[in-house]
């Protein structure tokens, strides 16, 4: 199933962090334009759902950054696959969830359903108490990464490179991703890849854009790029051709390579990407020829590409990479890493919600901002508690 989207404006949701709207069928056209309005107006991100009745793929989910899910009466008392699938999906997947109280007297039901995750009660009247939205703003500002953030994180990667594939073999995609970063030497380079299909968007001025700064043109080779006209051939390899990029084209599928050629011209030996070996010394040669930017393996760089993997900024999502990065960086002593490991294990962004952990590194934080004799900072420090509070 292909989700839809909403953001500000309905610009591009490109590179911008992704929420997944959860709920009872039933309740979407009550609360979605609300709650989506309500995010929208704090952070600009991008909310998906689905356009009609059916599942959602696993893929897609697996790339959001949060699952935000109204709880109503109906969600609780009834039958449904946003409490029985897409929830469970998000918890085992270490996705985290923000269930946003829409009715009166569920919270015993709740907790007996979804456990000791806390929620956003939006119909909260104590005036003495901080507000539903101002809580929203603080629980979104330490979950997604805003656009400010993901430039810095986009300006720490050492190069790009620019990932063709077809809309159709998306998954293939995403496997090819996975294979270029298993590489060390790539872990610091990022993919530029169409993430989401909108149909009706016009890509060229985008496509031209993502090959500018691009030093490589590396192609999914599936049977889909030579059993009928497409994209690829008629677009983006002449462009890409044209701007003098290397061609680094690798097989996901088995494909007619007679006819391949005779479609791409001039295009260079496929590589088989079911050999480890292939993959490995056909990426080492290509990204020689990248200018690669030098970095100083800082503390600070390694946190910022260990956000992209946590947040999926022009990477793949891996959790375990990010954790692995970040934890390198607060070891050393950087407290924005501190305090982002503490909303990890505060949230569940990433890992298994433990709140233990998380005091042990806001312990740390503490430390850390004293060395630094940082007033500023250290405020920040009970914004790193509970967000529901």
């Amino acid at each position: 199933m292909v989700l839809k989207y909403k953001t500000r404006g309905n610009v591009s949701p490109k590179g911008k962090a992704k929420v997944y709207f959860c709920c009872h069928e039933k309740d979407f056209d009550r609360y979605f334009d609300i709650i989506s309005d309500e995010l929208l107006e704090l952070c600009s991100c991008s909310v998906w759902y689905k356009g009609e009745k059916g599942t959602a793929d696993s893929n897609d989910l697996r790339e959001m950054s949060l699952f935000v899910m109204p709880v109503t009466s109906q969600l609780m008392y009834t039958e449904n696959d946003a409490l029985k699938t897409e929830f469970a999906f998000a918890l085992n997947n270490n996705i985290p969830v923000l269930p946003v109280m829409m009715e009166d007297g569920l919270v015993q039901i709740f907790n007996e359903k979804c456990g000791d995750i806390q929620f956003l009660d939006r119909n909260n009247a104590d005036i003495t108490a901080i507000s539903y939205k101002e809580k929203l703003g603080k629980y979104l500002n330490s979950v997604l990464i805003g656009d400010e953030l993901a430039e810095k994180i986009r300006a720490a990667f050492d190069a790009y490179i620019f990932l063709s594939y077809r809309k159709k073999d998306r998954k293939y995609a995403q496997e090819l991703m996975k294979l270029i970063h298993k590489n060390d030497f790539c872990r610091d380079i990022a993919i530029w890849y169409d993430e989401f299909l909108t149909p009706g968007e016009d890509f060229n001025d985008s496509i031209k854009a993502a090959l500018e700064k691009s030093g490589l043109f590396v192609m999914a080779v599936t049977p889909n790029l030579v059993n009928e006209e497409n994209y690829i051939a008629n677009t983006e390899y002449p462009m890409a051709k044209k701007a003098h990029k290397p061609v680094v084209p690798f097989e996901m599928v088995p494909t007619d390579k007679e006819k391949l050629n005779e479609i791409f011209e001039e295009l260079p030996a496929v590589a088989d990407s079911k050999n480890p070996v292939v993959v490995t010394e056909t990426l080492l040669e290509a990204v020689k020829k990248l200018a690669i930017k030098e970095n100083d393996g800082s503390a600070e760089h390694n946190f910022f590409i260990g956000l992209a993997y946590l947040g999926g900024v022009d990477v793949e999502v891996d959790y375990e990479r990010a954790l692995s990065l970040i934890t390198y960086a607060a070891e050393r002593g950087l407290s924005e890493a501190d305090k982002k490991l503490v909303e990890m294990y505060n949230n569940g962004i990433g890992v298994q919600r433990d709140r233990k952990i998380a005091v042990k590194w806001q312990e740390k934080l503490i430390d850390d901002l004293e060395k630094e004799d940082s007033d500023d900072l250290f405020y920040e420090i009970i914004e790193c508690g509970d967000m529901y509070s």
